[in-house]
């Protein structure tokens, strides 16, 4: 992870950026691609603000803004194309290297003058030709289960993966059996709606779980959340309720904490924080990544919820 300055002293291993982006098909010619390391690297500058959340049934999904800074002619020229595939990979390089932080194409393109900079925005959908750019036409039977509706959904989404796809009803029988007539996204909404699902489709894995359910309730592999770790502010609880199902009772308030970029923190994965005030199991229920090639921003901003006892098991 990287450092908001040089002079960190407790963060230096994490001060060396990396970073690939790729837009179109640059290898066979048909795009571009910037790729760099380092604070204030020569390469073209890029910044970004990516949001994800773990619910896509009332938005448009995961997305990207993404501006790339005085691209020449020829640059400009191959991204004249619609849905334009964008890959951005970002990491440390005496970490683990880069991580996929964006994968989907371009929903929205621009070219703005700032002072003396000509700068290229790309507007990226996580996914988003394979979730509205196909229709389904497919009918699960009587009998057949929740989890087997989805697995039609996904066999139809041949660019997206399978993740985690947990939930109390992934089992229930769809008793008159189900249609699937529209899109993944509209079937998915759908289904998920009805059945007290979330979903999210990030970077091409669909993830399926109870509402404001981790994707997995072993912590054994959770990442630690801590001074040592990136956490760059002080963690405090936030006033907003934790959505729960219907049948769920408790009151559970959330929780808010800043760190330096890791693309690794995603939607539903349970994290462990460690702080002189708070400590815990949270759920990180949304996240948001700023960067800036040759500037100070390099953070992820996650708004989270507790996990109790009943919703993790802790070794």
């Amino acid at each position: 992870m990287a450092t908001t300055t040089n002079t960190d002293p407790q963060l230096t291993r994490k001060s060396e950026r990396l970073y690939t982006l790729t837009v179109g098909n640059y290898n066979k010619g048909q795009g571009i691609e910037i790729e760099g390391s380092g604070y204030g690297s020569d390469s073209l500058r890029i910044t970004f603000d990516v949001s994800k959340t773990s619910d896509h049934k009332n938005n448009n999904g995961n997305s990207a803004s993404i501006e790339i800074y005085n691209l020449n002619p020829e640059q400009e020229r191959l991204l004249d194309s619609h849905y334009l595939e964008v890959s951005l990979y970002v990491g440390y390089k005496n970490e683990e290297g880069r991580k996929l932080l964006v994968s989907g194409n371009v929903t929205d393109q621009s070219t703005i003058k700032r002072g003396a900079d000509t700068i290229t925005q790309l507007i990226v959908g996580d996914g988003y030709v394979n979730l509205t750019k196909t229709r389904l036409s497919a009918m699960a039977s009587p009998g057949q289960t929740v989890e087997d509706v989805l697995r039609i959904i996904t066999d139809n989404m041949p660019g997206v993966s399978r993740g985690s796809i947990v939930g109390t009803n992934l089992n229930s029988p769809v008793v008159q059996g189900w249609r699937l007539s529209g899109t993944p996204k509209d079937m998915l909404d759908k289904l998920t709606k009805a059945y007290g699902l979330e979903y999210h489709v990030s970077n091409n894995v669909l993830t399926v779980t109870d509402v404001n359910g981790p994707d997995t309730k072993s912590t054994v592999l959770c990442p630690v959340i801590s001074s040592e770790t990136g956490m760059i502010e002080t963690p405090f609880r936030t006033q907003k309720q934790t959505k729960l199902p219907k049948k769920d009772k408790r009151i559970r308030y959330g929780l808010q904490f800043k760190v330096l970029l890791d693309a690794a923190l995603l939607p539903s994965t349970v994290v462990k924080l460690e702080s002189d005030n708070i400590n815990g199991f949270y759920r990180i229920d949304s996240v948001r990544f700023n960067g800036d090639t040759r500037g100070n921003d390099w953070y992820a901003e996650c708004q989270c919820s507790e996990m109790s006892g009943s919703d993790i098991t802790v070794l």
